[in-house]
């Protein structure tokens, strides 16, 4: 008897215990919302705080017109995955939100990447400071080399992945040598393709440019042609220097256009002419590759070094008589489409398929091209059995076009491609007149 009221007294005291004892509420809180309320963010890892228990990620925004934003995210002993958190890599996490509003990761998995596992990419603010501070590293272009010629960044080498040229030349490089790759836009492939063959050739670093020359082009920074080009490849070349220095000695079939005077001559230059300039410095060549590209010369490029490298090169120059006028004729290219020809079939004039080959966050930001099939250059080899064979097909626009109608009409069809740009307002695109 005395044992069991023993037993009763002793149950009493614990079952008081345990009422009494303080609820741990934060935790609780914690299981239910990693249980609740789950999302996805995908984006590039910026940085990693062990202190502070944070992944800090950039975002892509669903919304093309709004840049990228940052999005801090707590993360503890039970998120999974954290092995995967490494800066500059794409991740995507479940994570779950709380009370307080804050970000809480449950899991972390590889993003999803055209890139290989072993390629990191890099921004074009970081490219510019290892090339301002002289950093050891290749940086490659892997576009074809009449685009390179016309306009390509600093440093640059010409190394065209769909060439054979690139798999005899990554023979003669480093495999410690940290390389950098580029193309012309976002989502082409062609830095996707070289970054592979790369790491299919056991290079250890390897670095792929985030949007390509273009980003680099919106950043404001300078693009060069090369001394062939700018002899050869029938530019609009604009001396920027005083009338005085140009008449004593100037590059051979260069334009005089003092910058003072370059914002009211602009809409002189033929839309689709290819745009070089020069100067005395190189605030000048900047400022005007500023003013032209605002003008829609998206590839305009300065002379490496201007008037001073170009002597140093010891090219040919020339003296007399200062040239003022702009003029420029545009060479037909083989299997190039008229502008003119092109909005013919536009208006189904003639039957013809119109072909957009831009990426689908440029027809989102600067307008669709009307009667017009999409079909990124990037998915084209996919998507080919969207487009008839019996029909004629005109690619839009420039140099992705003329990639598009070649790959095309190896495939049989009757393709042919735009040279010139196309103009756009945000809604729509239309051909660009031709000069």
């Amino acid at each position: 008897m005395k044992l069991s009221y023993t037993c009763c007294f002793f149950s009493l005291i614990l079952c008081f215990l345990v009422s009494c004892t303080p609820q741990t509420r934060g935790t609780n809180h914690q299981e239910s919302s990693y249980a609740t309320g789950l999302t996805t963010c995908r984006g590039t890892v910026v940085h990693k705080s062990n202190r502070q228990h944070t992944i800090t990620l950039k975002i892509e925004e669903g919304n093309t017109n709004k840049k990228n934003r940052k999005k801090i995210i707590l993360f503890n002993h039970r998120t999974r995955g954290l092995e995967y958190c490494v800066k500059g890599k794409q991740v995507q996490v479940t994570c779950t939100r709380g009370d307080n509003k804050s970000w809480k990761a449950v899991a972390i998995e590889p993003g999803k990447t055209l890139y290989d596992p072993s390629v990191t990419p890099i921004t074009v603010s970081e490219l510019k400071k290892k090339i301002d501070a002289h950093r050891d590293f290749i940086l490659i272009d892997t576009r074809s080399p009449a685009e390179y010629s016309r306009c390509h960044l600093p440093s640059a080498i010409s190394m065209d992945a769909c060439a054979a040229t690139f798999r005899s030349l990554s023979r003669e490089i480093d495999r410690d040598e940290m390389l950098i790759f580029y193309c012309g836009w976002p989502d082409c492939h062609r830095s996707i393709s070289g970054s592979e063959k790369a790491a299919k050739a056991e290079f250890d670093n390897i670095r792929i440019l985030q949007g390509g020359l273009q980003a680099w082009v919106d950043g404001g920074y300078p693009t060069i042609a090369t001394d062939e080009f700018v002899q050869s490849g029938n530019p609009v070349l604009l001396d920027l220097r005083p009338a005085d220095r140009d008449r004593v000695r100037r590059i051979e079939g260069s334009v005089s256009v003092p910058l003072p005077l370059l914002a009211d001559r602009i809409r002189e230059i033929p839309e689709q002419a290819p745009v070089v300039v020069y100067g005395q410095h190189l605030g000048d060549s900047l400022s005007a590759l500023k003013l032209l590209r605002s003008a829609g010369f998206t590839r305009a490029a300065m002379v490496e070094g201007n008037f001073r490298g170009w002597i140093e090169r010891e090219n040919r120059v020339v003296s007399g008589p200062v040239r003022t006028a702009i003029t420029w004729v545009s060479p037909r290219q083989q299997n190039e489409v008229s502008a003119s020809r092109f909005m013919a079939a536009q208006h189904d004039k003639i039957r013809a398929i119109i072909l957009d080959v831009r990426t689908d966050q440029e027809v989102r930001t600067l307008g669709r091209l009307p009667n017009s099939v999409h079909i990124p250059l990037s998915s084209l080899s996919r998507r080919l059995d969207e487009l008839e064979k019996a029909r004629r097909i005109y690619c839009a626009a420039g140099p992705r076009a003329k990639l598009a109608a070649h790959m095309l009409r190896n495939r049989g069809y009757r393709a042919f491609f735009l040279a010139t740009e196309l103009a756009c307002d945000g809604k729509k695109c239309r051909a660009g007149r031709e000069p």
